[in-house]
């Protein structure tokens, strides 16, 4: 529309990576991890205690997994975790919700995550097909979470077809 008039795109001119960047006089500390991407970047500004969490943390809302590899992604919440306890750290930014000034949307992002993976194994162990899996109700720890529902059903549909693979190719 109309604001964006005079915006000028600027493309990228070198690849990003993790590491130490400083930039307009900021110390960043940019945080290459996967999870709920192959390539997901947190960045932690140090002077501020700021850090950037991007879809790697969900506040408030049930996380989105099209492309996620739960384990990379528990893995990646731990190393974000251990920032929220340096001395100086001050807010996190998730990718969805509200900011928060702790960890806490590390954990219930955590704790959704390590539910969802228990949840699809379990039912591809006992046997059940996708449907059955997306028809067994949330538990009372995330029924109110905003798009849980959703996002159930669109998890199994994204992570139930590996799950249902791994039992076969085991035997248990």
């Amino acid at each position: 529309g109309d604001w964006m008039q005079g915006t000028e795109v600027k493309a990228p001119n070198r690849p990003l990576a993790g590491g130490e960047l400083r930039i307009a006089g900021r110390h960043l500390q940019l945080l290459a991890l996967a999870g709920h991407s192959g390539a997901d970047l947190a960045v932690y500004d140090s002077q501020s205690g700021v850090l950037f969490a991007g879809d790697l943390v969900f506040n408030g809302r049930a996380p989105t997994t099209p492309h996620a590899d739960i384990p990379r992604w528990l893995a990646a919440l731990d190393q974000l975790e251990a920032l929220t306890r340096q001395p100086g750290f001050t807010v996190l930014l998730p990718g969805h919700g509200e900011p928060a000034r702790d960890a806490a949307p590390i954990r219930q992002t955590r704790a959704w995550l390590q539910w969802l993976q228990g949840r699809i194994q379990a039912a591809a162990r006992d046997g059940l097909d996708m449907n059955e899996t997306m028809a067994q109700p949330l538990p009372a720890e995330f029924a109110a979470l905003p798009m849980a529902a959703t996002e159930y059903r669109r998890s199994v549909g994204h992570l139930f077809p590996a799950a249902e693979a791994e039992v076969l190719a085991h035997g248990h």
